[in-house]
């Protein structure tokens, strides 16, 4: 790690990040946050960026770039506009409560645009994600010593031997690849074993309110999107599950917010495995205009495709170090990752 941060402090000190936001000045920045907390998580959560370092990420982005919203976004897409030399949209998945709690007083505060993408039939039913339950149940001071049941041998050696972040991902990764009621079926016994108590200390993993939003969006400098309705990867879904994931969700959220919504944004979001093109296809003919992946990567709007818009993830790890973050955002990471694949 500490050669990483050599490498990157020396590239910086040499001006590649500058060199590179000149040279993409005309793509789009899309930034993917998720959690904006003022707590500390042991282990940390990539999820959850600490505020401090959310607003020194903000301050970069409003003295470097253009932060635009998603409807100037979506104009200019559709050639009825033109975006400024280094526009940047600024997004976060899931729809975390501290996203109204603790990031929104510091985008009002330096005046920036947003996009919140919701975990819509999550909104306002204090029902955390799987992914978070999971992290509580790993990370509970009562459960040290407990031998929970864990998806794999590694996951479970690494619970043994205390490095609760390594179990978490591993067991995250195996999950993800499990089958909804198989996934299902672990939690139930998960919780059984467990020592948590319910609700002790998830208060920073709950998601929004709907008064929240609502607050959020009539400030001006909010909008939303659909992040399906219960948080399912959509290759994992039967054909006959597409409505209520996908389609319902945009309808329920257009009747709360009283205008077209027609942004989506996929969980997990990597082209080819976590959609199809068929999924585009459906989202299209929903009336979605355009959609958010994982891919990491600026976007060309002269060519890329507006279904598979490529975005820049700033984390809790390497992704928010600010020679790091600052060489991502310029675009030169994404350029150095797809040079090395295609000399490999």
């Amino acid at each position: 790690m500490a050669g990483k941060r050599l490498v990157t402090a020396l590239l910086t000190s040499l001006g590649v990040d500058h060199l590179f936001r000149r040279v993409n000045r005309d793509r789009v920045l899309v930034l993917m946050y998720h959690a904006i907390t003022d707590q500390l998580h042991h282990p940390p959560v990539w999820t959850h960026l600490p505020v401090a370092c959310f607003r020194q990420q903000l301050e970069f982005l409003k003295t470097h770039y253009q932060v635009i919203g998603l409807d100037e976004f979506l104009e200019a897409q559709a050639g009825r506009t033109a975006l400024p030399p280094r526009s940047a949209l600024i997004t976060f998945d899931d729809g975390y409560r501290n996203n109204y709690r603790v990031a929104f007083p510091v985008l009002r505060e330096l005046e920036l645009q947003s996009t919140v993408f919701l975990t819509v039939d999550r909104i306002g039913k204090r029902q955390l994600l799987w992914l978070d339950e999971l992290y509580l149940h790993l990370s509970a001071p009562g459960n040290r010593d407990a031998a929970l049941p864990l998806p794999t041998e590694d996951a479970f050696r690494a619970f043994q031997a205390g490095l609760v972040g390594e179990a978490y991902h591993l067991s995250a990764e195996r999950l993800k690849l499990t089958p909804p009621r198989e996934r299902a079926a672990y939690l139930e016994n998960l919780r059984r074993v467990s020592r948590l108590i319910p609700g002790h200390n998830d208060e920073d993993f709950q998601l929004l309110e709907w008064d929240e939003v609502v607050r959020m969006r009539d400030s001006g400098l909010v909008s939303f999107g659909v992040h399906t309705a219960t948080h399912r990867i959509l290759s994992e879904l039967e054909k006959s599950e597409w409505d209520a994931e996908i389609a319902a969700p945009k309808r329920k959220l257009e009747e709360i917010l009283g205008a077209p919504q027609t942004a989506f944004c996929f969980p997990n979001g990597r082209p080819g495995v976590d959609y199809r093109p068929e999924h585009l296809a459906y989202l299209s003919s929903l009336g979605y205009h355009c959609a958010f992946t994982t891919r990491s990567g600026l976007h060309r709007s002269d060519g890329d495709d507006l279904f598979q818009v490529p975005r820049i993830a700033a984390g809790n790890d390497v992704t928010s170090e600010p020679e790091f973050f600052r060489l991502n955002t310029s675009g030169f990471i994404p350029w150095l990752r797809d040079s090395l694949g295609r000399s490999a």
